[in-house]
Formats: C-alpha cells, structure tokens, sequence
C-alpha cells in the first residue's frame, strides 16, 4: 500500500480501528484491506493517554470502530483544539440536532437560559448536541472550548476539561458513549447514528484536557 489518497475526494485515507479497510473522512469511502491486527492500534499519542481497552471486544460493534476511527483521524491527522474545532464545525454539523456558535444558532439561544450560569462570559461553545428522544431540549450535552455541559430535565452539571482526567467508552449494546471521569451523567452519546462525530468530540475534549493541563497528567482511557 504504497498510498492513502482518497480515490473520489483526494483526502488522506485512515486505517479502520479493525483493520479490514481504509476509511475516507471527508466522503466516507471505503477500501477493503488485507492486514494482519498485530495488537497495536497505532491510534493515540502513548505520551497524552493510558490505554485499559480490550480492543477485541470493542471490535464486535460496527458503531464503536466508527468512533474510534474517527478518533484517531482528528488525534493523528488534525492534532490540535482548532483543527478538530473547525473540523467539527464544517464536516459533521449536519442537521439540527447538532449546532455551533453560528451554525443553527436558534437551537443554541433557546437552550442558553439553562446554561447561562454554567459558562463564562466569553466562553465559546463548539458543539451542541441534543439527546432528546421525545422532547428536544430537555436532554443535551454542550462542549465549550473550557468544559463539558450535561442537561437532562432539570439535572445540570459541568465537569472542566483539566478535571477530566479519565474517559470511558460504553459500547452500550452498539450504541456507545463516552462517559467522562466515569460518570453516567457526564456521557458523551453518538446523537443519532452520528457516530463519527462523537468520535470527534471525543478527541477534542481529550486535547483540551491536556492543553489545559499542560501535558503534565495522561487521560486514561478506559
């Protein structure tokens, strides 16, 4: 395999967390592979994160390789808050279940009463995502470029990102979520089947944990 260029879009390809295909992030095509899974998954920087996954059993569900193919694409590849930001914003803001600052911004002022007294004057939100099955609204999570913000009814709590120090990744029966510090009510869902989204949110919560602490203290991803 001497290239990962994109055949349709011209993207750089990214290697399947199952290793049976290469997977474009831009136009979502695929190639199957033939490799060997040698055990490592050449995903993450050992340096930022601890790993205490059973990859194998992560690999039955087609939802969970989505996220953590989608992952790796925005740790290895984009890198850093602002890329994975703007790639968020541009890429996978697709419907209005989802909205950033200026994209459906309507869905972002009508919930802003319930957050107000969460965030900072001149923190910016990144993404807002609703869990709302019967009622919009009501059930949503919100990144900022500081903290994450979970609202279930009249539940609400916000956890800062230099105080996630861990990351659970429920594969929840095929429908994962992302459980921050290990908390039930601090989970990160797939919104739908927007699971390659999830997986961005993911990375961008675990880069801004490890900016915002300076490096000094890997995530643990559990």
């Amino acid at each position: 395999m001497n290239t990962r260029k994109c055949p349709s879009c011209g993207g750089e390809m990214e290697l399947s967390i199952s290793n049976k295909c290469l997977i474009c992030p831009f136009c979502d095509t695929h190639i199957d592979v033939d490799m060997q899974d040698d055990g490592n998954t050449g995903m993450l920087d050992e340096r930022m994160f601890d790993f205490l996954w059973n990859l194998d059993s992560l690999k039955q569900h087609d939802n969970v390789i989505a996220v953590l193919d989608s992952m790796r694409y925005c740790l290895n590849s984009l890198k850093t808050t602002e890329s994975v930001s703007k790639y968020i914003r541009t890429t996978l803001l697709t419907d209005e279940d989802v909205a950033s600052e200026g994209i459906n911004q309507k869905r972002i002022d009508k919930i802003m009463p319930k957050i107000a007294e969460l965030i900072e004057p001149g923190e910016h939100i990144i993404v807002y995502g609703d869990d709302g099955i019967f009622s919009r609204g009501k059930e949503f999570f919100v990144i900022t470029d500081k903290r994450s913000i979970f609202v279930n009814g009249k539940k609400r709590g916000a956890v800062l990102h230099r105080e996630i120090s861990a990351m659970h990744l429920d594969p929840n029966g095929g429908y994962p979520r992302w459980k921050l510090n290990n908390q039930d009510s601090f989970a990160v869902t797939g919104i739908g089947n927007k699971y390659r989204l999830q997986g961005a949110i993911a990375a961008l919560i675990c880069l801004f944990a490890a900016e915002q602490r300076g490096g000094k203290e890997k995530t643990k991803l559990l």
